[in-house]
């Protein structure tokens, strides 16, 4: 688990690497749109993120006094600068096949996969219901699967089978491979429970209601 001063520090190098790039040609790129004269306006799992690169970099949600959290900070900032243009592409592929990914397996699995399929895997419907509420749209994987647009040209896709009396609930996050090349493996994992836990909260404020 990586430590407050990590995030920071993660942060505030790839804040100097911001600074050192031209905004316009960044929303190009990322499928941003351009806030001059020095900021843009990202999309991340469906809600609006401006970001202020000079005189420093500043990252808020748009239309909502919500703080945003150092790591969906640094996701946004690693998206930015990692974003060569185009949408997703390639062959689906699991977090086993992203360079690194087996270093960092085992977090990815207690971050996203496991709590994934712990908290829907017996409701699957449930899963469904959330999942259009955060935008995602139906896939024809397993028994219920829907695909995401985390970021403009980022897809993730989760997917979910139903466990019956001989087997219990299992599930899976896919990928296209075109993440690799903006991504690397830990900021995948992070992403992927930042997803899987804004599904959770959803789901929980439904039973709440």
């Amino acid at each position: 688990m990586a430590r407050i001063d990590d995030y920071k520090e993660s942060f505030r190098l790839a804040a100097l690497e911001l600074q050192k790039r031209d905004p316009a040609a960044l929303a190009k790129s990322s499928g941003a749109e351009f806030s001059p004269p020095a900021g843009l306006v990202v999309s991340f799992l469906g809600a609006g993120y401006r970001v202020e690169i000079n005189p420093e970099t500043k990252i808020d949600k748009v239309d909502s006094t919500e703080e945003v959290s150092l790591p969906d900070k640094i996701l946004i900032a690693h998206y930015l600068l990692g974003a060569s243009g185009g949408e997703a592409t390639g062959n689906l592929i699991t977090f086993r096949q992203v360079p690194d990914g087996h270093f960092y397996f085992d977090a990815f699995q207690r971050r996203a996969r496991d709590p994934f399929v712990n908290f829907f895997g017996n409701n699957g419907t449930l899963f469904l219901q959330c999942a259009a509420m955060l935008g995602g749209g139906p896939v024809d994987n397993g028994d219920f699967g829907m695909e995401f647009c985390v970021f403009p040209y980022v897809r993730v896709r989760l997917v979910l089978w139903a466990g019956d009396d001989e087997f219990p609930p299992e599930g899976t996050v896919l990928f296209n491979e075109s993440i690799q090349r903006i991504f690397p493996a830990e900021d995948i994992a992070v992403m992927s429970g930042s997803l899987v836990y804004r599904l959770i909260g959803l789901a929980r404020k439904m039973a709440s209601a």
